[in-house]
């Protein structure tokens, strides 16, 4: 008896490890996730369902498929075999999870998300089946962090399909908490600003007195943060439940979640659909899966071509004042002091050569933009470093012209013998610097600049091409101008050794550009992208070193120097690949009062309780925004203009491609960032300068 006692003691703690035994596990600093298989063995064509049960650190909590209003549901990304396939997760009934203003629907403490994996029929039976799950959560607290991680794991295969008797109780208890599907027929109507949704509870066991919550499927169908009141039906076989209708639009039919003591029913509601509008709703168009701002934004600036042209210019003028553009630009004025005493002609022809690889630089920067606007893609100025494999193009190419300028190599530039010669560089050379003026602007938008480009995406292909040569012979006029004009030699210094130290300390303004650009590549892809980044960049600067010493051999050494040089240059592109290819992390949605992330929804609330708010559109590649950023938003003076006034402020992020704030630009008559909108207590925008002082934002925030 002592020795069954034993056996069942040793198989219930077996039984009730189970579930962490077997699981593959998942863990950042907020959240842990067992995933646990359900057959023991799965035939080929057969399904078997995955358990991801989640621990939440205490105060922290993640979102539900609507997360309300802010957040965003936890992303799945399966990796599987061709002909796999995963279902999408099936959720349990999520929580009301009150931060007032504001309302979100989601989850604390334990949790767990079904989902269902399907082998391929042609399978072979008992070869493993590999499986690789990646999650991202957004975890907030009092803040927002983006967190995420991946397992791999392995489901074993087999003739037959066997249940694993060990985990049972783990997919007993997670599909308990999983709604059910409700055949009742549930309608609803509309009075004025409420929602009536009726309910036949028949089935169900429900009354009037249970405390009953309502969470639609869809957003912005209900306001969130409202109270929602049950009426029984007097015949005492359905419930009313009264709602604030939202900014969403309804079709026709509204599905949610109706919730009770943490049992779940799906409903799907049947009525009425909207009436199209016949103008724009005051604030937030009809529900859609990407929500977009109609009336709450200014009508865009309308100019006509010829002073969006002018506008064009100025901004390009002003460009070359810019810091993005003061790397290439110092190499143009060493070639212009190393050509003062050329022939008028020759200066002419350089100039034309510098100014054309401008102009074809912008027009292919038109014709890339309008394309792909055509096409349906949300972009805009700066859109390219948006892109991880561009970012890290250009970090390897100013990497490699920094190293070029070192002496490292020599390609283009070439070094003169002391006292007598200079660094010069030829027509292809100027046309391959007006090209890279081009490419290095685009992280900037200056003054002028950003409503010209703007009415450019918003007009006719002619009206677009017109307007942004205008701007690229703004860039271009300042070099030209100084290039062709006659006595220059007599102005600037004689050529001399000094230029060759010149050249040499160009290259760290150059460095410095691609230290900026490996941190903007970690903000698009994470920091998982620096170490591969910078290993690639170590093999850019031996490739360069080779190449040099292949310059300076002769022979065999020559050429084994130059192979060895290629297959370093190769290598480095082959290290840059994990560090480009890797899936964005989760974006942040801050639930800091004083700088919460921007979402139309979030907006809309704060408008309705009458709030000030402080929009700004930036992005990490913004080097205007980042200077507004450390010399403005960071100082105590701003913190306390905004508490004095009482505005939120509400912050955009467009490092990454995101059609909801290139909308948000395209509503203003912007094509970049950086974007600043006050929106005072009655919902009124203005749009602030992109170059910001304190007395502007106190003018703002206080009128």
């Amino acid at each position: 008896m002592r020795f069954i006692a034993l056996l069942v003691a040793a198989v219930t703690v077996v039984a009730a490890l189970a579930p962490s035994a077997f699981a593959r596990v998942i863990e950042t600093e907020h959240i842990r996730a067992e995933i646990v298989v359900r057959n023991a063995v799965t035939a080929p064509g057969d399904a078997t369902d995955i358990a991801i049960s989640h621990t939440l650190a205490p105060g922290w909590h993640t979102y539900w498929v609507n997360p309300g209003d802010s957040g965003e549901a936890p992303i799945p990304t399966w990796t599987l075999p061709a002909g796999a396939d995963a279902a999408d997760l099936r959720f349990p009934a999520p929580e009301r999870l009150p931060y007032p203003p504001l309302m979100n629907f989601g989850f604390e403490d334990q949790f767990a998300l079904m989902g269902r994996i399907t082998i391929p029929e042609d399978w072979p039976a008992g070869r493993p089946f590999p499986v690789t799950l990646r999650m991202d959560w957004l975890v907030c607290s009092d803040i927002c962090i983006p967190e995420g991680g991946e397992t791999s794991f392995e489901i074993a295969t087999g003739p037959v399909t066997e249940p694993d008797s060990l985990v049972a109780f783990t997919f007993l208890r997670a599909e308990q908490a999983l709604p059910q599907t409700s055949d009742a027929e549930a309608t609803y109507s509309r009075g004025g600003d409420t929602l009536y949704l009726s309910i036949p509870t028949a089935g169900m066991g429900l009354t009037g007195d249970e405390e009953l919550a309502f969470f639609p499927e869809g957003r912005r169908i209900i306001d969130h943060a409202a109270d929602q009141d049950v009426i029984e039906a007097a015949d005492g076989n359905g419930i009313t439940l009264t709602m604030l209708a939202g900014n969403g639009r309804l079709n026709g039919e509204m599905r949610g979640l109706l919730v009770s003591g943490g049992e779940g029913w799906w409903i799907t509601a049947t009525g009425d659909a909207d009436p199209e509008p016949a103008t724009a709703s005051p604030s937030l168009t009809a529900a859609s899966t990407t929500p977009t701002l109609t009336a709450a934004l200014p009508t865009p600036p309308q100019l006509g071509l010829g002073q969006a042209m002018l506008f064009a210019f100025i901004g390009g003028l002003i460009l070359n004042l810019m810091p993005c553009v003061f790397p290439v630009l110092a190499l143009k004025a060493l070639g212009l002091v190393a050509h003062a005493n050329a022939g008028a002609g020759r200066r002419v022809a350089l100039a034309g050569a510098y100014a054309g690889g401008i102009l074809v630089s912008f027009t292919a920067v038109a014709a890339v933009l309008l394309g792909l606007k055509a096409a349906g893609v949300a972009v805009g100025w700066g859109f390219q470093l948006q892109s991880p494999a561009f970012v890290a193009a250009m970090a390897m190419l100013l990497f490699l012209i920094g190293l070029n300028l070192s002496g490292v190599f020599e390609v283009g530039l070439r070094a003169a013998r002391a006292g007598d010669g200079a660094p010069t560089q030829g027509l292809s050379g100027s046309f391959a610097t007006g090209v890279l003026a081009t490419v290095v602007a685009t992280p900037c938008t200056a003054p002028f600049m950003a409503v010209a480009v703007g009415t450019a995406l918003a007009t006719s292909g002619a009206t677009a091409f017109a307007i942004f040569i205008a701007l690229g012979l703004g860039l271009a006029a300042p070099f030209v101008v100084l290039t062709v004009t006659p006595g220059l030699a007599r102005l600037l210094p004689k050529p001399g050794v000094w230029m060759e130290r010149l050249k040499q300390a160009l290259a760290f303004p150059l460095y410095a550009t691609v230290a900026w650009l490996i941190w903007v590549l970690a903000q698009l892809t994470g920091t998982v992208a620096l170490l591969p980044a910078l290993i690639a960049l170590v093999l850019g600067g031996l490739a360069a070193w080779l190449y040099g010493l292949s310059q300076r051999g002769e022979g065999r050494s020559h050429k084994v120097a130059a192979s060895l040089a290629a297959v370093s240059l190769v290598a480095a592109v082959v290290a840059f690949w994990p560090a480009v290819s890797r899936e964005p992390p989760a974006a942040a949605m801050a639930a800091d009062p004083r700088n919460a992330s921007y979402s139309p929804e979030r907006l809309s609330a704060l408008q309705a309780a009458g709030q000030p708010v402080f929009l700004n559109v930036t992005a990490a590649w913004c080097i205007t925004c980042k200077v507004n950023e450390q010399v403005i938003f960071a100082s105590d003076a701003f913190d306390e203009l905004l508490a004095t006034t009482g505005t939120t402020m509400l912050t955009a992020d467009w490092t990454r491609r995101d059609p909801m704030i290139s909308r948000l630009l395209e509503g203003f008559g912007r094509a970049g960032v950086p974007l600043y909108v006050h929106y005072d207590a009655n919902g009124n925008a203005s749009v602030l300068p992109q170059i910001l002082t304190p007395a502007v934002l106190e003018d703002a925030f206080q009128s």
